[in-house]
Order: C-alpha cells, then sequence, then structure tokens
C-alpha cells in the first residue's frame, strides 16, 4: 500500500507539474494552446494505445509491431542507473518482448490494469498494474508510464516504478 500510494504521489505530482508548466508558459503545438487532458486521451492516440494493449494482453507481437515507430525506444527512471536507455528500435523492442514472455519472469505475466491519468499534446500519462502469477501467489507491480507519440505511432517511453526499499 505504501508503494502504491508513493507511485500516486510521485505520478500526481508529474502530471500537476506538466500541466501546470504547460499553461503557465502558454505551450503551443501547430498554433494551437495544448491543454492537459484529464483521465482521457485524444481519439486517434487512444485508438493506438487500446489495440496495441490488446495486442500486448495476447501476447501478438506482430501486431504489437504495427503500434511502434521504427525508432521506438523505451527508458526506465527509477535505479540506481537511471535514467537509463532499455531498449532502442522496434525490432529490438519486439526481441526483447518475445524473450521476456519466453522467459519464467515474463511467462508468469498475468495482464494488465491501466488507469490512464491524462494528455497533454502528443504525449499520454498512465500507470500500469502489472499482475505476475508466482509461486507463493499474485504480484502486482505498479508503474508511471510516460508515452509519446510521433506519426500516430508510440516513439517514446518512460518508465518509473516506485523504489521499494524506501
Amino acid at each position: 500500500m505504501k508503494n502504491r500510494a508513493q507511485l500516486v504521489s510521485v505520478g500526481l505530482a508529474l502530471a500537476c507539474g506538466i500541466g501546470i508548466g504547460a499553461l503557465s508558459m502558454g505551450s503551443f503545438a501547430q498554433g494551437t494552446a495544448m491543454r492537459w487532458v484529464h483521465g482521457e486521451y485524444p481519439a486517434n492516440y487512444e485508438a493506438s494505445m487500446d489495440a496495441s494493449s490488446a495486442a500486448f494482453e495476447r501476447k501478438d507481437m506482430e501486431a504489437t509491431r504495427s503500434h511502434l515507430a521504427e525508432d521506438f525506444a523505451t527508458y526506465e527512471l527509477h535505479g540506481p542507473e537511471s535514467p537509463k536507455l532499455l531498449v532502442a528500435g522496434r525490432d529490438k523492442t519486439i526481441e526483447v518482448m518475445n524473450t521476456f514472455f519466453a522467459g519464467d519472469f515474463g511467462s508468469s505475466w498475468d495482464g494488465a490494469e491501466v488507469e490512464k491519468l491524462g494528455s497533454i499534446g502528443n504525449t499520454m500519462v498512465q500507470i500500469e498494474y502489472d499482475r505476475y502469477n508466482m509461486e507463493d501467489g499474485q504480484i502486482t507491480i505498479p508503474t508511471f508510464v510516460i508515452i509519446q507519440y510521433k506519426n500516430n505511432l508510440r516513439w517514446r517511453e518512460w518508465r518509473l516504478r516506485p523504489d521499494p526499499a524506501t
């Protein structure tokens, strides 16, 4: 419970910071003000997110591939070496995902719940609650995720997990 509270606190602080910063700076994209949209994504990104998530839930990496930009990259924002590039490139990302599902931890993955916090421009913010079936029961690992789109494809993803040691 403590970890969830920390994650929610970090998430809300970041989301508020993005929203307030954008509003106070008068951020503009293509001549229109970018506004923070609470709990939802723009329709074009939401459709892609939903289809991408469904493909991942099915462990269908070819369908997942169709939602990633060729230069897609994932960064880790937690741990002693963060920020850290985890994987770069669409093909390498699919290769890593296939390896994950084939491994012990990945084969224990039992889906995820996603809480959409909101969006600003082409950047979506959410919390993912990944479930794993372990020998001693099910565990849930929450992750604060920032996803950026380019040409209607997932382009950048930043992942932050609370530190269980704190």
